[in-house]
């Protein structure tokens, strides 16, 4: 049953180093069918350099990108909601699950989540706006209780709500680019059992990812890749123009050119590595997390999970299935709507947005604001 939304309207907003995607849905009924329908699906790229790694370095050229993609300049017609849920980067936030003493949820408080959260937090905590969720029980301890904890430096996080209130809009709720994406790739209640989940977001910019187990995110991590390090490599190494490295890589992915024989090479030791940084994190996962559950899938977002490729030569390294999956599949019937899955890849945190939008922003959810 869909709890009524006392933020109607509300649309989720992905701000990106290279990108803003705009979606909106609203609640939709089909026979005995209860889910949502796309009403706004609104994307604009942005030059390299006006967002570095999450920090704003162009505000004012990014806000009146914001303006056109509002439709509040040129010639698309308005949003006419100003409520929005919006992502805070990955680079700039910390996520963690930690384990706290405590024998009644309702006797945790900001005190006693302040005091963990400075033994983990890499910034200052003063500096921070910081926040949690009471996730379960620890296994057998009773009087141990899981709490996920997010936080993020406040000059970040106020720089995104300062950009937002420029162009007229009122941030309903921040939310952690991971918890985002988690929400759109992970299939709602679905019962996992005795297994765990990762999920690879490989973008433009950058990647991360994303381990779910006992129904909660239990930790994320960022990759050192993404598609412009890929390109780059491309053009160091074959000794060629930007334009055509981002072109063999979108023809070729991950196989052999006779073409240009350094290709394979350079693509191979890029694909490497990143299955390295994987495996690395599912170890520390498997060492370091109690009560944890073999992760048995790999679930691939992003842009660069389109890489013809990439998904065969993850699995057969890492000896677990990975595949991309279907950012849309928590929002519609499949039989209304048909959208291209290799486009709707790069879409996943815009849509996590807008299906916590769609419901009450406050109801059972993770959040930074």
């Amino acid at each position: 049953m869909l709890i009524r939304n006392p933020f109607a309207g509300a649309f989720g907003l992905d701000i990106g180093d290279l990108s803003i995607k705009l979606i909106q849905i609203v609640p939709y009924a089909f026979g005995s069918w209860r889910g949502f329908r796309l009403k706004e699906l609104r994307m604009t790229s942005l030059p390299p350099g006006l967002i570095v790694n999450g920090e704003m370095q162009e505000p004012e050229l990014v806000r009146k990108k914001l303006l056109y993609l509002l439709g509040k300049e040129g010639d698309a017609h308005p949003i006419y909601s100003h409520l929005v849920i919006a992502s805070l980067p990955e680079p700039q936030t910390f996520l963690k699950l930690i384990e706290m003493d405590c024998r009644n949820c309702d006797e945790l408080n900001s005190v006693d989540i302040s005091y963990q959260a400075k033994k983990h937090l890499p910034f200052e905590i003063d500096d921070a706006y910081l926040d949690w969720q009471v996730i379960s029980s620890s296994g057998s301890k009773t009087d141990f209780h899981q709490v996920l904890i997010g936080a993020v430096q406040k000059t970040i996080a106020d720089s995104y709500v300062y950009l937002m209130e420029s162009v007229g809009l009122d941030p309903v709720a921040l939310e952690i680019e991971s918890v985002a994406v988690a929400r759109s790739m992970i299939t709602a209640n679905k019962d996992y059992g005795n297994e765990a989940r990762a999920i690879l977001d490989l973008g433009a910019t950058r990647s991360s990812l994303i381990v779910y187990d006992n129904n909660s995110i239990q930790f994320s991590t960022l990759l050192n890749f993404s598609g412009e390090l890929v390109t780059a490599a491309i053009e160091q190494g074959l000794k060629i123009e930007h334009e055509k490295s981002e072109k063999l890589k979108i023809t070729n992915g991950v196989k052999y050119d006779c073409g240009h024989p350094k290709y394979f090479a350079v693509v191979y030791e890029m694909v490497d590595k990143l299955c390295k940084e994987i495996k690395t994190a599912m170890t520390f996962y498997a060492e370091h997390f109690d009560y944890q559950n073999p992760i048995s899938h790999i679930t691939m977002c992003g842009g660069m999970a389109n890489w013809r490729g990439l998904d065969a030569f993850i699995s057969r390294q890492l000896k677990v299935t990975a595949q991309p999956g279907h950012p849309w599949k928590n929002l519609f019937n499949e039989k209304l709507y048909n959208f291209d899955q290799a486009h709707s890849l790069s879409l996943a945190a815009a849509i996590g947005l807008a299906l916590r939008a769609a419901k009450n922003p406050f109801h059972n959810d993770f959040s930074l604001l």
